[in-house]
């Protein structure tokens, strides 16, 4: 389905939201080709949120105030159906390579059968090359900030994988102020950032992570304008992503505005969602978790701190909404804007799981570096903080769907996603073909006029693209990405994924991937199940007996995807 929604979306957004408020790669590379024209090469902005829910954009169906964004989606082809690797550097790997990010790196939590395995390495491997080296060498500037998470030696940094200039944070879970006091659960009390590959010692006093993050980018295309060359940016916010931290005054802009609970906001949401078109109206919804206690069975105390703490949720939204309006009101100002091929992205679906449970972090000081939590209400989202707001809120923001990040169900997989540029064929469209992170490679390679080379440094071969261009969508005539009977897989922390065509085959596992026990346990888990994403992607109804032929259709299509792709299952037993 595709339609026209502007006058809808302009209407939608405006009444939710008042309603709601108040071995370097660019050494080892062959030789790519650069396109006969520079005119011909657009700019290309790549924005990545983190832990964003499918239903937290009011083009989604949200009542956050995202108006720079919905205005961008308005102006640009919306996807419904676009989806990640469940988790944050798997999909960095995936967007980077262009491939399986069993094929590239950027595994987390490994168990112990995975450790030291092929594609299972925690950082960015040899075998594939990182496209922004790509357009480096074909004659585009490369700029990062935000999140890395793919590695932290120095052979593993952005500027060794084709940056020309980058600052990024290296792990996840950190502060997003100055302090950059990170998750002692996760082995993390300081987070670590990088610039340019050099460690950065202190971050500045007024530190704010989607401030510094957007002030590096318009600063690096400052920068790079005198060179007249085209330029790539990657913005990797870590904004939505706990610890939940934001602004005073962003908090304070919801304040009340969840008082109802999670379960009213989740149904507002989908009501609206459903009417923009961006869920179907007949999918049925995936009941509350086992784990979500009915909001009316709360304590006024626990109703206080779980609406705070969707309020801070929301200011960060808010702050990193505000914050791309300023790259576009600069891009526009230096005349840039027109010229710029502009993808936004969620890395995974909504963070379900309480982090800051994993270990007890109100007022236990941390002797080795002297300082201590207060996650009382009144601080929480304060610097000193550290919550993260669990899964209720979670299903609400991922809509009708099951589960959450860390999954590979369409709550972990599916994600917000649109494209902007003046020239798009489909302007103002909703579009609901299957597309993914992998396709990120193929499809900005082509923009630049760049090929993907079969080797690397001395005759190396390299992994070639597995991802499709969405040039032929979004500037030409083509309504579909792939054929109608694709198939793509997914493996995260033991949890398997088969897609094809409308179909999903999908395995959720109990255990957890870990040691530390980072998950909650899974429900309705350790089978296989078979649903019709057409009309189901809220995993509901199982057809798997119903539908036997096609379950054998599907299984097999899953064990040639582990064979192209090594996968290794974990096994905790070991």
């Amino acid at each position: 389905m595709r339609k026209n929604y502007i006058n809808w979306v302009l209407f939608c957004t405006s009444i939710a939201f008042l309603s709601a408020c108040g071995s370097e790669a660019p050494d080892e590379l062959a030789s790519t080709e650069a396109p006969a024209t520079e005119k011909s090469r657009p700019n290309i902005l790549l924005i990545v949120a983190d832990d964003l829910g499918y239903t937290d954009l009011g083009v989604y169906g949200g009542e956050i105030d995202t108006r720079n964004l919905d205005q961008l989606a308005i102006d640009g082809l919306l996807l419904t159906d676009f989806h990640n690797q469940a988790v944050c550097a798997p999909t960095r790997a995936a967007i980077l390579s262009g491939t399986d990010n069993h094929n590239a790196g950027g595994a987390m939590h490994q168990a112990p059968n995975q450790r030291d395995m092929p594609g299972y390495e925690s950082y960015l491997n040899e075998d594939i090359v990182a496209f922004p080296a790509l357009l480096q060498q074909g004659g585009y500037n490369t700029y990062w900030a935000g999140k890395w998470h793919l590695g932290r030696q120095p052979h593993q940094t952005p500027d060794a994988r084709g940056f020309t200039r980058s600052f990024g944070l290296m792990e996840g879970g950190a502060s997003h102020y100055a302090d950059a006091r990170g998750n002692r659960a996760l082995g993390r009390p300081l987070a670590h950032y990088v610039e340019n590959g050099v460690p950065v010692e202190r971050l500045p006093e007024d530190f704010y992570s989607s401030d510094f993050y957007t002030d590096y980018i318009i600063d690096s295309i400052d920068a790079g304008m005198k060179s007249g060359d085209p330029w790539f940016a990657f913005l990797a916010f870590t904004a939505p992503h706990w610890p939940l931290q934001a602004p005073d005054e962003y908090i304070a802009k919801y304040k009340g505005v969840y008082d109802d609970g999670y379960e009213v906001l989740r149904a507002n949401r989908i009501a609206r969602a459903r009417d923009l078109g961006v869920i179907p109206r007949e999918a049925e919804v995936y009941p509350r978790l086992e784990i979500v206690a009915p909001w009316n069975s709360l304590s006024d105390e626990e109703k206080a701190m779980s609406a705070k703490k969707m309020e801070i949720y929301a200011g960060m939204v808010d702050s990193l909404d505000k914050n791309v309006g300023r790259l576009i009101e600069h891009l526009k100002a230096i005349g840039e804007y027109d010229n710029t091929f502009i993808m936004f992205i969620a890395d995974n679906g909504a963070e379900g799981e309480d982090r800051e449970n994993f270990i007890d972090l109100t007022g236990v000081e941390d002797i080795e570096n002297h300082w201590t939590y207060d996650n009382s209400l009144e601080n929480i989202g304060r610097p000193g903080s550290y919550v993260s707001y669990g899964p209720a809120w979670a299903q609400a923001g991922v809509g009708v769907m099951r589960y959450f990040k860390s999954r590979s169900s369409e709550g972990g997989t599916r994600g917000p996603a649109f494209i902007h540029h003046p020239d798009l064929s489909k302007k103002g469209e909703i579009n609901n073909a299957f597309a993914s992170v992998v396709d990120l490679a193929p499809t900005f390679l082509e923009l630049a006029g760049v090929t993907h080379p079969e080797r690397g440094f001395n005759g190396r071969p390299l992994m070639p693209l597995q991802g499709e261009s969405l040039v032929p969508l979004v500037f030409g005539g083509a309504d579909t990405v792939r054929r109608e009977d694709f198939t793509f897989g997914w493996e995260v922390f033991g949890h398997r994924a088969l897609r094809k065509g409308d179909w999903k085959l999908l395995w959720l596992t109990s255990v957890s991937p870990d040691a530390n026990q980072l998950h909650h346990p899974t429900e309705r888990a350790d089978h296989w199940g078979l649903y019709n994403l057409a009309v189901d992607p809220g995993e509901t109804n199982d057809l798997s007996v119903e539908e036997p032929e096609k379950l054998v259709e599907l299984l097999v299509a899953w064990e040639e995807y582990v064979a192209t792709n090594g996968i290794i299952l974990p096994d905790m037993s070991l």
